[in-house]
């Protein structure tokens, strides 16, 4: 792995880390029917987690905020951390509670099925993330989080940094209290087809983005799939394609590799444009590997970047 480049933006993560527990399947069983698995495996995941990680390889120092659990699987998430790179001198550890963890199915079109088994993964009170943690912080994400933590938090930082939510499923299925309030204190709002038809009750892409936009979101991005991103900037709608791939093998955690290339972009000083196709790239890249982290590419995979390692 390379070593993080001297003097570069410090980035934030606020999110859950969780171990997954992942099954291949030739196809997903219908109801009242079984399958049988062809492999099992269980690695370090969750959405905060993956960004975190992708972000340290890419060589942008990053720390990351939020609970483990006192267990195997919570030693598991702070070992792959370290490893990465990533600081960890915030992680809470939760004495009394178990590591929280997924059960993802996937078949052989790389399409997944994604069951959430709870536990500890984030902060619970706004007093358990300390001020010193957002110290020179110029990104802040937030995937999953609290309204009343995530915006102390934002709160707490330097008046130019960048705010970027990916509130995913889970919370938006919590309810408009809970991610209408950070959305409209962030910079950039990432959502994939279903979360944005979700929130907006609109199912074409472009159609949605004009409700987010005036829900009071700056850039909503939407991201879709095979066919790229749709972004909305300075009352500008702009469809960036994706970048094609020889096989997909693993969509899990794309979307989470789509806001490290955005986040990345943002560091680097791109357009947002720009941003949202480096964003493409890198989840086109982890698409052809199995499993949320394993694809996830270091920076001289990536020549958008590579080109600005004498920055």
């Amino acid at each position: 792995m390379e070593k993080p480049f001297q003097k570069t933006p410090l980035v934030a993560v606020l999110g859950a880390a969780a171990v997954d527990i992942i099954v291949q399947v030739k196809e997903f069983p219908s109801p009242d029917s079984i399958v049988m698995a062809d492999s099992r495996q269980s690695v370090p995941g969750g959405t905060g987690g993956n960004v975190a990680e992708g972000i340290a390889r890419l060589g942008y120092p990053v720390r990351f905020l939020g609970v483990v659990g006192n267990d195997d699987n919570g030693k598991l998430l702070l070992q792959s951390f370290k490893n990465a790179g990533v600081q960890t001198d915030f992680i809470m550890v939760d004495q009394k509670g178990l590591t929280a963890s997924c059960f993802i199915a996937v078949n052989s079109h790389g399409e997944r099925m994604i069951f959430s088994l709870g536990g500890s993964a984030i902060y619970v009170n706004p007093d358990d993330l300390h001020p010193s943690a957002l110290e020179n912080v110029d990104v802040l994400y937030i995937a999953d989080a609290l309204p009343d933590v995530a915006l102390n938090a934002i709160k707490n930082l330097k008046p130019e940094t960048k705010v970027v939510y990916c509130p995913g499923g889970l919370m938006l299925k919590l309810g408009e209290e809970y991610y209408l309030p950070i959305l409209k204190a962030a910079d950039v709002g990432i959502f994939n087809q279903v979360e944005a038809a979700a929130i907006t009750g609109k199912q074409e892409p472009e159609e949605a983005t004009k409700v987010l936009v005036k829900m009071g979101i700056p850039v909503p991005v939407i991201t879709l799939g095979e066919k790229g991103a749709l972004f909305v900037a300075d009352k500008v709608s702009t469809l960036v394609h994706a970048q094609p791939v020889r096989q997909v093998v693993d969509t899990t955690g794309a979307g989470d590799a789509f806001s490290v290339g955005l986040i990345a972009g943002i560091l680097e000083g791109f357009s947002w444009q720009k941003a949202i196709q480096l964003g493409c790239q890198v989840a086109a890249y982890k698409i052809q590997y199995r499993g949320a982290r394993e694809g996830l590419p270091y920076r001289d995979q990536i020549a958008a970047l590579k080109t600005r390692e004498g920055k």
